[in-house]
Formats: C-alpha cells, structure tokens, sequence
C-alpha cells in the first residue's frame, strides 16, 4: 500500500498527466533537436542522451524527460493541463518548470526574481507560442509573463551532441512601453533529474570545496528531503573555498537493492564571478538544481527596450557513472576552447609548451642577469616557454609597492625587457610575463592618479586585501586603459604568454562613477570588463597564450576556461597533495589546460620528494618546472631533462586524451593514486602509478586498465627512476591488461615511488 500512496502521490505532484497522445513516431530519432508535429514538445537528442521540453495546455514550460536517449517521439511524453491537488500541496510547486520565477504559489528554489514598473514583484511565466530552432543544435523557446505581455524570456538551449551536454540561459527583455523593470535575482536555469531508481536507492551529490592551497577536495552528500544544499561564492570570483561544479549520482542504501545505478547528472557554470548552485529534493526523491549569478547584491534595471542574458549553465547526463562525467566535461570545455581561442589551439598537432617560471628561484628579487643565467639553463633542459614572474615593473621591490604601474623597472632591466625577450627567442623558447591587472597598490602611481578606479564607497575605509585595491573593470575607461597598456607591452616587448593573476576577493562593490547605473550591475559589469580585455587581446593577437590564475586555482570557472589557453591550479606544488587537487579538477579541467609544476623538494615536510615522484606528478597535464636551477645538481639537471623529453614523447595523449583514475588519491591505509589518460582512439595510453607510503608493507595490487581494445596487442614500458630506459617492457594483449592488469612491483614497500607507463598499439 506504501508504494501505491507514494506512486499516486508523486504523480499528481508532478503535475504532469501523461497520456497517449494522436502522433505514432516511425524510425529512430537521429541526434538534434526534434518537434513534435502535433504538439509543443520538444526532444533534444545527443548520442547517448535526451531531454524533453514540453508546454502545458495552459502554457507551462516542462521537463519531461531527461536521461537515456530515446528512439522515438514517444507517444507518452505529453504535458496537460495543470490540475489542483490540495491546498498544501500547490501543483506549480512541484513542476518541473524550466523556469521557476517568483510568484503565485511557488515555495522551492526559484530561478528568477523581478520587480515591474507597478510595483508587482511576481511573474506567472507561460509559453507564448513562440519557437525558433537554428540548425540541429540551438534552439530558443519565449516566454510572456502573463498580463504583461511586453515583458519576455527567452529560453536558449545548445546542444554539444558529441558530450551528452545541453548548455542553458536566457534572455529577459523589458518591452514594456514605459517603466523599468529590476531583476534581483537571475540564475541560469533548472534542471529536474528524474527520482531514484528504487525506494531503498538515495542520490549522492559531488562537489568540489576547499581553500586556497587545498583546491577542488572532493566532498559528498547524502541528498536529504527539506534540506537544500548550497554551493557558492559571493567574493566576485569563482574562489578557491567551492567551484560552479556538481555532479548526482546514485547509491545503494539497503541490501534489496539490485546494484549500484551508474547514471550521473552533472554540470558547471560557465561564470567568472560570483555564484550559487543548489539542490534540493522533496520527500517523493526528486531533486531541482538551480544555478547562476550570485543573488546576493545581484541587481539589474532594463528601461524599456533592454536585455539581460544570463551566463550559461552546462550540465549532462551519463550512464556511465563518474569516469562518464569526467570524460564528458573535459572534452566539452575543450570543444568550446576549440571554438573561442584562435590559431594556437586549433592546431591539433601543437600541444601546450614545457614552461619554467622563475618566481620560486628570484621572488622580487629580479635583473637581467638573474634572468639571463636562468633562461639559458632552462633552454639546456629542453623547457618551451620561459615566464618572467611578478617584480619586473614599476616598485616593486615587495607586494606592498608598485602594482598597476605596467612599466619596466628600468633598475632591474636598463635596457627595457625586449632585450630578454630577444634572448629567450634566440634560445628557441617562448616569452611569458605575468601581470595581475584587476588590482593596484595605494602606493602606486596609478592609484595617485585614479583613486577613482577602485571599488570604494564615500566616506567608508577602504578595505585592503594583500596591500591592494580592486580596481572596478565595469568602468569602460578602467578597461581601456589595461587592454592599451597590456596590449603595447605585448607588441613592444615581444610577449609570447601572460600569466593572468588575480589576489584578492572583492569588497565595497559599486558603480560610483556612473550615478545613472544600478550600483548593483558592478558585480556582472565587472566580469563583463575581465572577458572583454581577454578577448580583445585574442583577437589582436592570436598566437597570445593566456593561463588563468587567481593566487593558484581561484578562477577555473568553465567560463574563462573556453577563453584561454591553460590554467594554474594551485599554489600547492607538493606532489602528494597536488594529487588530491588534480584528481577533483580532473572532473571538468581537460588535462592540457591543467598545469602542475615541479619545485624544490622537501616542501614543509621535510620529507625529501624524488625528483622523479614530483614530474610524474606534473605529467599528469601540462609540465611546468618552478624550480631553482641555480640549486640543482647537475645529475638532477640531466635527469630533469631526461624527464621533460620523455613527457615530450607522450603528451600527444596526456594532453588530448581522456583522463580517468583507476585508484584514486586516499589518505586511508596504504597511499596509493593511478590515474590513466587514454587517446580517443584507444589506441595510446599513459599510466601514471604513485605510492606516498605502504605503511602495513603490502604488495600492490595488479592495476587493470580500462578503455583499450581487447582485440589488439599493445607494447607495455614502465619507466621508474631513469627516464632514457625503461624498467620493464613487454607486449600483452588489450583482453589481459582489461582482465588481469599490469604489476609494478618497483612500488611496493615504500614511500614516494612512482611509475610511468605507456602502453601503444602494436
């Protein structure tokens, strides 16, 4: 009887009837997106995934569907009138709407938020009828709000049908003939998995929080009913404490349970600023997931005629539980990275260079000297790119001094930095200079000049975050003046790569020069200014490299990621800890833009790292070294160069390739991490195999790889300590790695060893 009452009572609750309805689909839906003929629905249809939009009689926009892909216009998806249950129980509630607003008896997690010219601050939003697909991958649905017909959404919908991956926002117009309307709260979109498959199945929900240092630590939580789970931040960035990720899946809670769903929902906000996103899920097990723009201090005014387009909210579906996940959104960011950034990354057959920074090896304590000797060192070791670190401009002799004065301390470089640059392109390497442009010091002319470009209220202290101001790139001269200056340093010098650093969070966050403006727009115009001077800079100049930093991995936000070429993912170079922050940024960071570097062991350990351990820690993305040459043993330099020309060997799969874990990173008994990058074709593989300790002495455990040919016969090689010559190697068939796995009895009973393996088709 329980189950009936539940059955009955989530229907109802659903809002949805589903009947037949007078269409009988003939043949298999191909991928796009498809229409109904007789009805407003809508099926969105990925290679291994659909999602169904449909609109009541009484004009409600629906989820019907999202998950497996479907074979036809099923004759059951058809959304009917909305229909009263009981007074406690409004239906609109608990509809899937596509896009909850608030008004009228809606008490869960809204999407939107508005105030009309009349003082009316509720929308009824309904289907107006009009629909507009563009090719088989976009498709736009409007929305009226009710009696003020003026007053439009526009849903937007795209489809990367390769990635399982629908990519959601709208556009709200104020067309009204007078009167402005305010928005304060604008998120992306909402999504509605389906419930658990079974009564004694919960949903898991995977997030990634930490600080700084201690980026991307995965956590997980039991979804509970009447418990909304929020993650956020309101500094204005991404932020190092939560990113704009999630990820659902199911798990088993009671022994009836038949097995384990590999079904995950997942997504991520393509958003540089600040942020939410928060599931919530009802006693009946259904989960809505809204996500977008911070609400917080969020505001927006549209006079008549005006719009406002929200960031865009990507998410998708897998049956192929969180390896699927970690396949579909690294490959999503890169085809979207594919299509923004210019020549550099279209070339399929190029791969993000080796680079060395020299920030661990001077600090401030910079001239053209220490440079010179390093670079020509760095060159010797087979390095690609050289980047000159922060202390090369104005004062800055410390962190107090200088910021935002972009001119070259001609004390440390009498002749400017172009001479550098020449030598370093002499050398055959790449020229980099790091700029942290979004910030100035009071102690700098810049700020003597225009303290007039800070965030700042009248009268109020102005709050000081590592001896520095934010400036505000929402005012239209700010922007100007760093793309003008940013852009005659790159032609001037010579500059190949520009680290983008950004070290504080936002405070005092208003338009103060622009009266006319909503002071609480600064919060998106912000943002708005940050992407428009990247852009302008791709543009102009398209072999230009841009890594994303923000004190390590504060801005990795899918948004600038589609944007730039690579990104620093933390401050942490410690290899044992930079796996645990590499294996969470590997849910949605493709392995080329990941980038680790190696530095001076012992780190605050005083455990010694070999320098082995700490470059198949790197391997695992783009290989960076940060270390000090000066320092370094000669024996450490040639094994350091050996290691780079082997990483040069094999990163045409660890950059383009899929990367999984087969184990990953614990810190219960024996310390044991082994991720695997597999190319696209199966045809290549990469192991990377590390064992921090074995406390109880124990042998490890075969490590069956995944993904291969079972058909096909691979050449096997096992590198350890000398990177010229292989350990081990062998052939095995594709069937006995799958079925069996490789040994590596060099880590056992030990601490920090570490094991690269590549595996060919023969």
């Amino acid at each position: 009887m329980r189950l009936l009452l539940i059955t009955a009572i989530s229907s109802s609750l659903l809002l949805l009837v589903l009947l037949p309805c007078a269409y009988a689909a003939a043949g298999l839906l191909s991928t796009g997106i498809h229409k109904h003929p007789d009805l407003d629905t809508w099926f969105l249809v990925t290679e291994r995934s659909t999602y169904v939009v449909g609109a009541t009689d009484d004009g409600y926009l629906l989820n019907l569907h999202w998950g497996d892909r479907l074979n036809e216009l099923d004759n059951d998806l058809n959304a009917t009138r909305i229909f009263t249950t009981t007074t406690f129980n409004p239906p609109i509630t608990y509809a899937q709407e596509e896009l909850p607003a608030f008004g009228g008896l809606r008490y869960r997690e809204l999407a939107l938020k508005v105030e009309l010219p009349n003082g009316v601050r509720e929308l009824n939003l309904l289907y107006s009828g009009r629909s507009n697909m563009t090719g088989d991958s976009l498709l736009d649905l409007e929305l009226e709000a009710g009696n003020y017909t003026g007053l439009t959404v526009t849903l937007h919908y795209e489809l990367d049908v390769d990635n399982d991956i629908i990519r959601r926002s709208y556009t709200i117009r104020n067309g009204l003939k007078k009167g402005n309307v305010n928005l304060s709260k604008a998120l992306s979109a909402a999504w509605h998995p389906p419930s658990a498959m079974g009564l004694d199945e919960e949903r898991e929900l995977l997030t990634l929080s930490g600080d700084w240092a201690h980026e991307a630590i995965t956590q997980r939580t039991r979804l509970r009913p009447g418990v909304s789970h929020t993650v956020q931040s309101p500094r204005g960035f991404p932020s190092h404490q939560s990113y704009p990720y999630f990820a659902l899946r199911q798990v088993p809670t009671g022994e009836t349970s038949p097995g384990t769903s590999n079904e995950v929902y997942f997504g991520a906000l393509a958003w540089s600023g600040s942020w939410e996103i928060t599931v919530d899920t009802t006693i009946y097990g259904y989960s809505r997931i809204t996500g977008g723009i911070h609400h917080q201090d969020f505001g927006w005014t549209l006079e008549p005629g005006e719009s406002f387009t929200t960031p865009v909210f990507a998410a998708g579906y897998t049956n192929e539980g969180l390896p699927g996940a970690r396949k579909r959104m690294p490959r999503h960011v890169r085809k979207y990275q594919l299509k923004n950034v210019k020549t550099q990354q279209k070339k399929e057959d190029m791969y993000n260079p080796v680079l060395y920074n020299s920030w661990e090896a001077l600090t401030f304590n910079i001239t053209y000297d220490k440079q010179i000797a390093l670079a020509d060192k760095a060159a010797a070791m087979g390095i690609e790119l050289f980047a000159v670190d922060d202390g090369w401009f104005g004062a800055r002799d410390n962190d107090s001094a200088g910021l935002g004065d972009w001119f070259v301390n001609k004390r440390k470089f009498p002749h400017g930095m172009k001479p550098l640059a020449d030598h370093v392109h002499n050398l055959g390497m790449k020229f980099g200079l790091w700029f942290e442009p979004e910030s100035f010091n009071p102690n700098s002319d810049l700020y003597r000049k225009h303290p007039d470009w800070a965030f700042y209220y009248d009268g109020i202290p102005r709050y000081e975050a590592r001896n520095q101001l934010l400036m505000n790139l929402g005012l239209p001269e700010v922007r100007e003046y760093l793309y003008n200056r940013i852009s005659t340093l790159v032609k001037e010098i010579g500059i190949d790569f520009i680290k983008w650093d950004m070290n504080r969070p936002f405070a005092e966050v208003t338009m103060h020069n622009y009266k006319d403006r909503n002071p609480r727009e600064a919060w998106v115009l912000a943002v708005e200014g940050f992407y428009s001077i990247i852009d302008k800079l791709k543009q102009e100049f398209p072999d230009l490299m841009i890594e994303t930093c923000a004190s390590g991995g504060g801005r990795m936000d899918i948004g600038i990621l589609q944007k730039v070429d690579q990104a620093w993912t933390s401050d942490n170079t410690r290899p044992d800890a930079r796996l645990f922050i590499q294996y969470g940024a590997s849910m949605f960071l493709p392995p080329r833009i990941m980038y680790g570097w190696v530095t001076d062991s012992p780190y605050d350990s005083q455990i010694e790292i070999p320098l082995s351990f700490r470059f198949h820690v790197s391997f695992m993305g783009g290989l960076g070294v940060g270390s000090n040459l000066n320092n370094m043993e000669e024996s450490d330099i040639k094994e350091a160069a050996g290691w780079i020309e082997l990483y040069k060997q094999i990163r045409h799969v660890i950059q383009n390739g899929d990367l999984d874990w087969l184990v990953q990173p614990s810190c219960v008994g024996d310390l044991v991490a082994v991720s695997q990058t597999t190319s696209q074709d199966r045809s290549e593989a990469v192991v990377l195999a590390y064992r921090f300790n074995s406390v109880f002495s124990d042998q490890l455990n075969p490590l069956r790889l995944r993904y291969l040919d079972p058909k096909h016969t691979y050449r096997v090689r096992v590198y350890q300590d000398d990177p010229s010559t292989p350990s081990d190697e062998y052939e095995m068939s594709g069937a006995l790695l799958l079925s069996r796995g490789i040994v590596l009895p060099g880590l056992n009973n030990i601490m920090f060893r570490s094991a690269v393996v590549w595996v060919q088709q023969k």
